[in-house]
């Protein structure tokens, strides 16, 4: 897998969800007032209001679509989202910051075809990906085989 690969499979966070207790800490209620600069402030606003204080996160742990413009659309407003410092995960907003990813994430953002196709290339590889001393393909993300 390439570089190209990761920042494109991560690109499939345009159709998912989180919950705030991943995100929290880039949050200024949660961060001693003070908003992470690589968040743009209207979304760290409009998710404090959405995940409310720890307390509400231990009750209720709300979630939200990691792209806030499109995320029942399988398109590539995820990376414009990014740009525009409004990438929910940590990790996701530093694909456009960093020097070795910002330039696939401009090109995906530009070209939504060439994401698509990417995307499909990227999933055939990671489907022919082979187990072994080199790590373990999980059965399900969250948990160990």
């Amino acid at each position: 897998m390439t570089l190209n690969d990761m920042v494109t499979l991560l690109g499939g966070h345009t159709v998912g969800v989180n919950h705030c207790s991943f995100f929290q800490n880039r949050l200024s209620s949660f961060n001693g007032g003070n908003t992470d600069p690589t968040m743009d402030p209207s979304l760290d606003a409009s998710l404090v209001e959405l995940c409310g204080s720890s307390s509400n996160l231990a009750s209720k742990n709300p979630s939200t679509f990691l792209d806030q413009d499109t995320g029942n659309v399988f398109d590539n407003q995820f990376f414009n989202q990014v740009l525009s410092k409004k990438g929910v995960l940590h990790i996701d907003q530093k694909l456009a910051v960093d020097r070795s990813s910002a330039r696939i994430v401009s090109n995906f953002a530009r070209n939504g075809d060439a994401f698509q196709r990417s995307f499909a290339n990227a999933m055939i590889k990671m489907g022919n990906l082979q187990g072994g001393s080199n790590g373990e393909i999980r059965k399900n993300c969250r948990a160990f085989n």
